[in-house]
């Protein structure tokens, strides 16, 4: 049998979550294309103790950095991405594997690292990312406890404030236009909840993840329904999943957000100070930075293929005031509706018959 790994390099002791998911899904899909065994990041050293949620030895450095010189090593860059046309990673891969005769070599370590491609060019590891994270030993158990503090009548919006590790706010909204890991106003969060409390009333209830102390999220929670995490030990897993699971996520500007909007099927909002303007009339989080301003960049393919279309997608801006997208309580309102136990057939609920159904079935 031949000996074959996929690795995910970790950079110094480690990055958070959010940053090391991507790699180590790249991986994962690398693994299934060529028959290998995808290996777990090397979290022994991460201060932020994965280790401890996804069963990995304290030592898994020291056995990474041994395949590394122990097997003839490949690695997978982002020029290599780009050369056989970037986008998705499972078409982009194999043309490179064939390249290196991946399939038929003997023993290897294939390493890549890196954030580069984004959630878009792994979307097809997105159940290997969410089964690993519900798998983790913490998470199952904490998804339960949030689920018994929620009403599962009530449309759920998943709010993360991300405050504690991002220093103080700026003091200009302009600070914040293409940059991350930037804690964002309070008020900004508080805005929104008062706009969707205004137009849903009781029908809305609030789940908010936070680093912050209750001291710092008072203003934001005073008054409100909602139901927090910071109770709960070693959530770092189950925290991405429970924001992924609500009815609309309200993001932080950070790659944990992105990971659970990447999760979820849901509806999100996010900062519009921290966006691009495009003259076409459209935002976007990325295009600005050179390699993405060239025209074969997918934010540059995407304006091409909107023309002068008026588009609205999962992701919608919302403004320092807090004012919410035309017809995103109404389709709030209507998805729940669609999603209650007592609507859905297999749960024992029931559904309309059709006026047409009705006619058919007494002729």
């Amino acid at each position: 049998m031949t000996i074959r790994f996929c690795l995910s390099r970790v950079q110094g002791r480690g990055a958070g979550l959010g940053n090391e998911l991507i790699p180590w899904a790249r991986s994962f899909l690398a693994a299934q294309m060529l028959g290998a065994q995808c290996l777990s990041p090397a979290f022994g050293m991460n201060t932020r103790r994965y280790w401890r949620h996804f069963g990995t030895p304290r030592y898994d450095f020291v056995v990474n950095r041994a395949i590394e010189k122990l097997l003839p090593v490949v690695r997978y860059t982002e020029a290599d991405f780009l050369r056989h046309g970037g986008g998705d990673f499972v078409n982009a891969f194999a043309p490179f594997a064939e390249e290196h005769k991946l399939h038929n070599r003997g023993p290897y370590v294939l390493i890549t690292d890196g954030m580069w491609g984004g959630f878009r060019h792994i979307a097809k590891a997105r159940d290997f990312v969410y089964s690993t994270l519900y798998q983790s030993r913490f998470a199952a158990k904490n998804l339960l406890a949030v689920q018994r503090r929620l009403d599962p009548t009530k449309i759920t919006v998943g709010m993360h404030v991300r405050l504690g590790d991002f220093g103080a706010v700026p003091t200009e909204l302009s600070a914040y236009q293409g940059k991350f890991n930037l804690a964002l106003p309070l008020q900004w969060y508080r805005n929104i909840a008062t706009s969707l409390v205004r137009e849903l009333g009781d029908r809305v209830q609030f789940l908010i993840v936070s680093d912050g102390t209750g001291e710092q999220l008072a203003p934001l929670l005073q008054g409100l329904s909602a139901v927090t995490t910071s109770d709960l030990p070693d959530s770092d897993c189950s925290d991405l999943l429970a924001l992924a699971d609500t009815d609309l996520l309200v993001c932080s500007v950070s790659s944990f957000s992105a990971t659970a909007a990447y999760l979820s099927k849901a509806p999100y909002l996010w900062f519009e100070p921290n966006l691009q303007k495009h003259p076409q009339g459209f935002y976007s989080i990325w295009g600005h930075e050179p390699e993405q301003i060239k025209k074969t960049s997918p934010t540059q393919q995407a304006l091409r293929e909107a023309g002068e279309r008026l588009l609205q997608g999962r992701g919608m801006a919302v403004d320092m005031l807090g004012n919410l997208p035309k017809h995103l309580t109404s389709d709030l309102i209507a998805n729940k509706e669609r999603l209650l136990q007592q609507r859905d057939l297999i749960q024992y609920g029931v559904t309309s018959i059709c006026p047409e159904q009705q006619a058919i079935s007494t002729t």
